[in-house]
């Protein structure tokens, strides 16, 4: 005879192709170690869910669907005859470490009735992220002849009656609720809804149904109408106040902060008061309390707050306190990442009330490596909040940090995302903007980008700090050759490094164009005034170096694309470096052949105008302007983008501007212009004055439509 099953493990399933074999593989070792019975119920699947089941289901049926889970799970257990039946969920996997549930099996259970697990419910597919934790009831004792009710977020409702044992090192991990207000979601959600309104309707004072709409229903028209019932039903006291409120003040709290409710400080208060032995207020919300307190610059009860929350971590962590809160809700901030969080923000409370030695410790005990990119820009923005505003030497604290950060935890791609954030929320300390809004604080002590000198020879950034602490071009050559990324050194210490003198591209590493193009565009982005980077680099005889031209080239091109030509004080400099070093650049490039201007569409539009604007200076500077000019307009031909440039100098070129009329031409226009009133337009004077040499000389002042005086016609 076949030995009875000592586990039945129930499972419900519909179109979840993309988690239930994962979730039926996390299962085999378990399966192997003990006399297990899989049963699966098919609740309407057409995505090949079901022949994944048939690989791995000892009992396998279908199961139509009655919009109602209990009868569905109710339906599996009628199917099982283990000791014991533990339920899954097919977007769940049970954690490879089943030590205590085999004990639990083997007669560690024998005088208990039903337990509950810890659930993680994951907030991304990747699970590097942050997580919640839940302990609902899993395992039962089948004798018992307990059955699942609610038709949504079905339940053991008499479990609490009986024997019941945590068993807080099984763990059940669980990514469903990624995807719930997501595209993809839409349709759980709308299930979902439609059988928690019927509950609600059936039973409006209900504060579990309720709580489960404000867990489901973020998305809903009325999800703050239902927030604000669910509140003054526990301020009531309705029935289940007391083990649902606090998780329901949890969710109006952070609700409150997220909308910027006016009831919120209200509602914290009364949460402190009623609820703070609870870990949905004392760590969940405490987390956005603390956080709230501190945009609200309120620092004192930031740091009140925050010590709560690291308090309820440390309790948490060593099992003491209301752990079994989690039967009645998901715990949202259980993981180790929300806990750096708030150490982040308690360290800036602290520091702002004058206890720098305790918010040092606090950022110094962050494990760096389990930041994800936004808490590592709000620990780099809490540093560099202390370096600016304090004296305190925080150079082998950003040292570790910046170790913790790129280390490959979980794994490789995470760390690489930590260590970007660090680049770029670092790098923005270099603009000139930035330094610009530095200098007008009152506190200003020292730039920020000081304090990334303390990773000179580990980071991109701390070169950037060395380079510009130095006026040594030699030495900042060295640093120079260091650098594996140019995309990531900040742009303001290339710039300092030619203003020094320092020859670039540097000798021995040549780049290539593109690279050399990108840094250019980031130099005129980053300064409004190239004028000086220009002398520096457009100086120098270009022969026998190519990549010292390509750099002028990369250069003036991105400066000329970038300046505003309606701004003439520096335009003229700019244009003669543009024909300058394109001229160069071309000879050196193409053949004669190539620069005949019957070939000139060989080449790209922009060095086709520079061949032309070169030509036009050549052309000038014999004293031939009207070269000049057709030359030019022959440019903006081969490159209409260059419409404004062409226009500028036409229109600014000092060789084509007329110089002011003197007084005594003025006074004699005056008078030709009097004795021409005179007379009808169709009189014979008027065309005997109009051929005088004192008409001529004064002719284009008179039919100029410019008022005299402003006149300035070629």
């Amino acid at each position: 005879m076949e030995k009875k099953p000592v586990l039945s493990i129930g499972i419900i399933f519909k179109n979840e192709i993309r988690c239930l074999e994962r979730c039926l593989k996390s299962l085999a070792p378990l399966r192997e170690a003990a006399n297990c019975e899989l049963v699966m119920a098919d609740t309407g699947s057409d995505d090949g869910s079901r022949e994944i089941a048939e690989r791995y289901a000892d009992i396998l049926f279908d199961f139509p669907w009655v919009n109602d889970f209990a009868a569905a799970r109710n339906a599996v257990i009628d199917r099982c005859s283990g000791e014991w039946y533990f339920s899954l969920d097919a977007d769940e996997w049970l954690d490879e470490d089943i030590q205590e549930f085999l004990w639990f099996l083997n007669g560690g259970g024998e005088n208990w009735d039903f337990a509950f697990i810890t659930e993680r419910n994951y907030y991304s597919y990747d699970t590097n992220g942050n997580y919640g934790t839940f302990m609902p009831w899993r395992l039962m004792r089948l004798s018992l002849g307990v059955r699942y009710e609610g038709a949504i977020h079905e339940h053991w409702a008499s479990a609490p009656k009986y024997r019941n044992l945590g068993l807080g090192k099984t763990l059940i991990h669980h990514d469903g609720y990624v995807c719930m207000y997501g595209p993809e979601g839409k349709e759980k959600r709308e299930r979902n809804m439609k059988l928690l309104r019927k509950k609600l309707e059936e039973d409006p004072d209900s504060l579990l149904s309720r709580l489960q709409m404000i867990e489901s229903g973020g998305e809903e028209p009325d999800y703050l109408d239902q927030v604000r019932e669910a509140v003054r039903l526990v301020q009531k006291k309705a029935s289940g106040w007391d083990t649902l409120g606090p998780s329901i003040f949890r969710h109006a709290i952070n609700s409150g902060r997220t909308l910027r409710l006016p009831e919120l400080e209200e509602w914290i208060h009364i949460a402190e008061e009623l609820f703070l032995d609870s870990y949905f207020i004392r760590m969940d919300a405490a987390f956005n309390i603390a956080a709230y307190y501190w945009g609200k610059e309120n620092f004192d009860a930031c740091v009140h707050w925050g010590e709560i929350g690291l308090r309820a971590y440390e309790d948490f962590r060593a099992g003491k306190g209301d752990i079994a809160c989690q039967l009645y809700g998901s715990l949202q901030t259980t993981g180790p990442l929300c806990e750096m969080g708030l150490r982040i923000v308690l360290a800036r409370g602290y520091f702002e009330v004058g206890r720098e030695d305790e918010a040092l410790a606090l950022l110094g005990g962050l494990d760096f490596s389990v930041l994800d990119p936004q808490w590592t820009d709000n620990f780099l923005e809490t540093m560099q909040m202390v370096y600016f505003r304090s004296e305190r030497e925080i150079g082998p604290l950003l040292a570790d940090a910046w170790e913790g950060i790129r280390a490959e935890k979980p794994n490789r791609e995470w760390g690489e995302k930590r260590r970007a954030q660090f680049i770029q929320t670092g790098g923005k300390t270099f603009t000139a903007g930035y330094q610009k809004t530095e200098t007008k604080d009152a506190s200003f002590r020292r730039h920020v980008w000081g304090m990334y000198k303390a990773l000179e020879g580990r980071c991109v950034l701390g070169t950037a700090a060395a380079i510009l602490e130095s006026d040594s071009p030699a030495e900042i050559e060295e640093l120079l050759l260091t650098v594996e990324n140019w995309d990531e050194l900040p742009v303001s210490a290339l710039a300092h490094a030619v203003m020094v003198g320092t020859a670039f591209p540097v000798l021995g590493r040549p780049m290539r164009l593109e690279e050399l193009d990108t840094l250019a565009a980031r130099l005129v982005r980053e300064r409004e005034d190239l004028s000086d980077i220009l002398k520096c680099v457009t100086g120098a005889d270009f022969s026998g170096s190519w990549q010292s031209l390509t750099w002028a080239r990369a250069l003036v091109l991105a400066a000329v694309r970038a300046y505003d030509w309606k701004d003439g004080e520096k335009g003229l400099y700019l244009a003669h470096v543009f024909a300058k070093v394109e001229r160069a650049f071309l000879v050196g490039c193409y053949t004669s052949e190539v620069l005949r201007e019957e070939n000139l569409l060989a080449l790209p539009a922009m060095h086709r105008f520079g061949w032309y604007c070169a030509e036009a200076f050549d052309a000038l500077e014999i004293g031939d302007s009207v070269e000049y000019i057709r030359l030019l307009r022959k440019g903006l031909v081969s490159c209409e983008s260059r419409k404004d440039m062409v226009e500028f100098l036409i229109n600014h070129t000092p060789e084509l501007q007329t110089p002011p009329p003197s007084p005594e031409l003025l006074e004699l226009a005056e008078k030709v212009r009097a004795m021409l009133a005179a007379y009808s337009p169709d009189d014979p004077a008027v065309a005997a004055l109009k051929a005088s040499p004192a008409y001529q000389k004064v002719s284009y002042l008179i039919e100029s439509a410019e008022p005299l005086g402003g006149q300035n016609a070629r």
